[in-house]
Order: C-alpha cells, then structure tokens, then sequence
C-alpha cells in the first residue's frame, strides 16, 4: 500500500498531457498549413519542448541533458534510443534535442488527440506485415534525402530483460548505410527504477538523456559490423553510467 498514489499520479499525468496537447492542437495545424516541409519538424519539435517543459513543472519530473555538443544543426541523424517504459515517449519528445520524426508503431495512431499528432510528425510502422515494414524503409529513407531526421527504437520493444539492452534489428542501420545519415546514439539512463516495462503507472524522477557522439556508416563493410558497433557503444554506456546495470561487464 505504500505505492498507493502511483496510480492518480498517473492518471493525473496523463490526463494533463492529453489537455496540454488539446490546447496546443492550433498550433501543430498551422504549422502544417504554413510552414514549408522541411521546416515543419523543427517547429513541431519547439512546441513539443514547451509542452512538455510545462507538463514537467506541474508533474515534477526533470531533465538532465548532455552531450549536446555532438549534434551538428546542419546534419541530418539517424537518432537511435534504448527502450525502456512508458517514460521513454517524455524523455524522446523532450530530451532529445535533434528535430526528428519517430518510428511508431501504427497502433498508436489510434489515441485520441495524440494520435493525429503522431500522424502528421512521425512514421508509422505495421510490425504485422512485412510489406508494410518494406514500404515504412523507403519512406524513411525519402525522409532523411529531404533532411528531416528520425527516431528509431532499434529494440524494437520495451526491454523487459535484466539486461542493458535487448538485440537490435536492422531497419536502422540499413537505412543509415542507404542513405549515408549518421547513426546518432541517445541513451536514457536509470530509468528502470521510474517504472517496470510492462506497468503504465509512473512516478516523479529525473529522465536523463544522453547524446553520444555520431557514427557514420561508411567506416563499415556491413550492416551486422555496424549494428555490433553501435550496440557495443551503447551497452558499455549503459555499464558505466546507469546504476541499474552495474554488475554488468562492458562487451
């Protein structure tokens, strides 16, 4: 009973985010009506840094960013992040300080409000069809030839594993090696204590984002030398830094 207030925090959370986004909702669409496509990203990505800078003043979460001195304004990025909890959406939409469209998984479209948002700034995926995730390739790959950068959960899913991180499927690194875009590697830290993968209930904490310095993709023969690169940089991050994985050996 002592976690009694986990859940109307939770529901508090949520509620206020969904109002936070309703009462901003003008803003996206006259965005997508005036600003031209390239820009479009960069405004999204402002207003969603308000968003959730007021979300976290009355919710008492906080941020710690770092590693900002590796993100070039001028270049394109495959950003690639661990994931861990329901957390992960506050902590990519916040933290993460490269315009870029996420990778979703096309269910979420679905939420009300949030999910017509996600329609207009991101890319959905159908895991359920393989020509659909054939498609979703090529279309992230349009993206990056017209210089907006993406967010990609290469895990695929919540790592409800004890380990670091779960293994990484390919999409990401095939398209950083078509279209020649950087792998950017963002790492949230201790984040396993806000929230267990499989719950939706959430507490107050400080989500750390941490950005790593970008990896081309022309130093590599292929795509597997590459994933096990990127992989490897962002295990022994997770070893060093983040305290839930400190009995873990760097690879």
């Amino acid at each position: 009973m002592q976690n009694w207030w986990k859940l109307p925090y939770s529901i508090y959370a949520i509620i206020l985010i969904f109002v936070l986004f309703l009462l901003v909702l003008p803003i996206y669409v006259l965005i997508k009506i005036f600003l031209p496509y390239s820009k479009q990203m960069l405004g999204v990505h402002s207003t969603n840094k308000i968003v959730f800078l007021v979300w976290s003043a009355f919710t008492g979460f906080r941020y710690k960013i770092t590693g900002v001195e590796n993100i070039d304004d001028n270049q394109t990025y495959v950003v690639i992040c661990n994931h861990n909890n329901l957390a992960d959406f506050m902590a990519s939409a916040y933290g993460i300080q490269v315009p870029a469209k996420p990778l979703i998984k096309k269910e979420l479209l679905n939420i009300p409000i949030i999910g017509q948002l996600f329609a207009m700034a991101s890319v959905p995926l159908d895991r359920k069809d393989d020509d659909a995730r054939k498609r979703s390739l090529e279309v992230m790959i349009k993206e990056l030839e017209q210089n907006i950068s993406l967010i990609i959960f290469p895990e695929g899913t919540r790592n409800r594993t004890p380990q670091p991180l779960k293994e990484f499927h390919n999409g990401a690194f095939i398209i950083s090696m078509k279209s020649g875009k950087p792998i950017l590697p963002v790492v949230f830290t201790n984040m396993k204590n806000l929230s267990p993968a499989e719950s939706l209930l959430i507490r107050p904490w400080r989500i750390e984002a941490n950005h790593l310095a970008p990896i081309f993709p022309d130093a590599f023969q292929d795509v597997q030398e590459f994933k096990d690169h990127v992989y490897r940089i962002m295990w022994n991050y997770l070893v060093e830094n983040d305290k839930s994985y400190k009995s873990f050996e760097k690879l």
